[in-house]
């Protein structure tokens, strides 16, 4: 799934709080490692990923770097296929902990390549800013968790008019027409985020979609209940028939079903849009969730719809402010940071561990 994956974001706030796919980036059942880097702030994780892909590729193996969301472009993990070793930054907000140390994860410290000295001549100013930091990620969760509540309320009252049968015999017809025939084989699935909450909002990589895929199904639900029940048909059917596919669930549902699917050995990607979040691509096949819908009887709830799709923008825009203010406060402690970063420091732990792995 090499390029579909970099379209999409392993991490990201959510009403669930921040949530990281990182460790599925570490296939359990193929004996590999994961490395797990607790490297503070200050962009020392990131030196260490480019030095050690730098020494992988010089050694003419492959390296495949995976990247934060837009507005912290840095690499949040590392792969190195030959070696069967990913590396994982796993400090917070989203912190990881080895489940079997030693064994399945090893723990990589790089505190030793700060001056402590002078983080703590400056202990103060950055608990200050850290409190900050996390009070503003706590109003970006609290705020979704919000603009949940509208979209349950929303759901709740156009699920009572769905015609779930018409769903399931499209989906039928869909996976009938698009899909193989069943091999005998059960497909994978993996979890990601299509799309990622920053200060300007819910962000897409659609050039990386358009380049990872031939075929684009957008589905215009302005409710939320008819795209998710499709999509995860589509899942069943499409792991039945031995394809391996990446869910995408809601931001407000981050372990829910999938608000947008994609099956990479086809080229296809089928996402969800609405006016909160409107998707354009060239060539598109376009349909309107209203078809799946007794119109009538969604009618008579279009007051009560107007005003959850109302509320959700407003709350969804207050979200995406406090993380504005959250991205400040994060970049300053990486200053901070990134000051007592010693020269040469974390390209050196790199270099150490990558005579370690290749010795």
């Amino acid at each position: 799934m090499g390029s579909a994956e970099h379209c999409c974001f392993l991490r990201t706030n959510t009403a669930e709080g921040c949530v990281a796919h990182l460790p599925q980036l570490v296939p359990q059942e193929e004996n590999w490692r994961a490395i797990l880097l607790k490297s503070g702030h200050g962009g020392a994780a990131d030196a260490f990923m480019a030095q050690l892909q730098r020494l992988a590729e010089a050694d003419g193996r492959a390296a495949e770097p995976f990247w934060d969301a837009p507005g912290r472009e840095r690499r949040c993990a590392l792969r190195l296929p030959e070696q069967k070793l990913c590396v994982l930054e796993a400090e917070a907000p989203y912190s990881l902990e080895a489940k079997l140390p030693g064994a399945g994860e090893e723990l990589v410290s790089l505190d030793a390549c700060r001056d402590n000295a002078l983080l703590r001549e400056r202990r103060e100013e950055l608990r200050a800013l850290y409190g900050a930091w996390q009070r503003e990620l706590l109003r970006v969760s609290r705020f979704m968790r919000a603009a949940r509540a509208m979209k349950k309320d929303m759901a709740f009252v156009a699920g009572e008019t769905l015609d779930v049968p018409k769903i399931e015999r499209y989906a039928s017809r869909f996976a009938a027409r698009r899909f193989p025939p069943p091999s005998g084989h059960i497909g994978r699935e993996s979890r990601r985020f299509l799309t990622a909450v920053t200060g300007q909002g819910l962000l897409l990589r659609r050039s990386g979609l358009e380049a990872a895929f031939t075929e684009t199904v957008v589905l215009e639900d302005e409710t939320g209940v008819a795209a998710p029940l499709l999509w995860n048909l589509l899942r069943a059917y499409a792991m039945g028939n031995g394809l391996d596919v990446v869910s995408c669930p809601c931001l407000l549902a981050p372990h829910g079903e999938p608000e947008h699917l994609l099956v990479p050995s086809l080229g296809l990607c089928c996402v969800t849009a609405n006016r909160r979040h409107p998707i354009e691509f060239e060539g598109a096949q376009r349909m309107q969730a209203t078809r799946f819908f007794r119109k009538e009887a969604l009618q008579e709830h279009r007051c009560r719809l107007r005003f959850c799709r109302r509320t959700m923008r407003e709350l969804l825009g207050e979200a995406y402010q406090a993380q504005a203010a959250a991205d400040i406060l994060r970049a300053q402690i990486n200053e901070i940071y990134a000051e007592a970063l010693l020269p040469g420091a974390a390209e050196e732990a790199a270099q150490a561990l990558w005579r370690a792995q290749m010795g």
